[in-house]
């Protein structure tokens, strides 16, 4: 048996009994049956779109599902304490972000240009600013002074700006 079937014949019988004691006003009770039969084509309708949708995903399905960020971020604190240890004096500067300056320029020398940095300096040297060569260069020596002047703010935007472009 259809799923509309029962209602319908419950909503018929409903019609006929309504009509056996409308008496007089039997077009109200028309009116109320065309009502229930409207509703069912309609209730009918939304079934078989329903069901033909089935490849269709869900709009939860179609956003996308990020993890809300937590408030720490380990690699970012670890990065803001290289750069302000840059700044503090010149081996900090040495000692500290001298390494993440020559991981990220190697990265990208490689990906983007298929240099890699300890064998081709000399190429490496031609593609980064001054800046990054000065702090990657495979032959940089502790400075003498150890306390001497670090990055400052300006310098330190510039070198950011020479990593990005490379």
């Amino acid at each position: 048996m259809r799923r509309g079937t029962v209602p319908a014949a419950l909503g018929t019988v409903a019609f006929l009994v309504a009509l056996a004691l409308a008496g007089g006003s039997r077009g109200l009770a028309l009116y109320g049956y065309v009502l229930f039969l409207a509703l069912l084509a309609l209730a009918a309708l939304a079934a078989a779109v329903r069901t033909s949708a089935t490849g269709i995903p869900r709009a939860e399905q179609l956003l996308s599902h990020r993890p809300e960020p937590s408030a720490r971020v380990p690699q970012l604190e670890a990065l803001a304490g290289r750069l302000a240890g840059g700044r503090a004096n010149a081996f900090d500067l040495h000692d500290r972000l001298r390494p993440l300056v020559r991981e990220i320029a190697a990265s990208r020398l490689a990906r983007r240009h298929g240099v890699d940095l300890a064998r081709r300096p000399e190429r490496a040297r031609a593609i980064l600013g001054p800046r990054t060569w000065d702090l990657a260069r495979p032959d940089r020596e502790p400075p003498e002074d150890r306390f001497g002047r670090g990055l400052q703010g300006r310098e330190l935007e510039r070198l950011v700006d020479e990593l990005e472009a490379i």
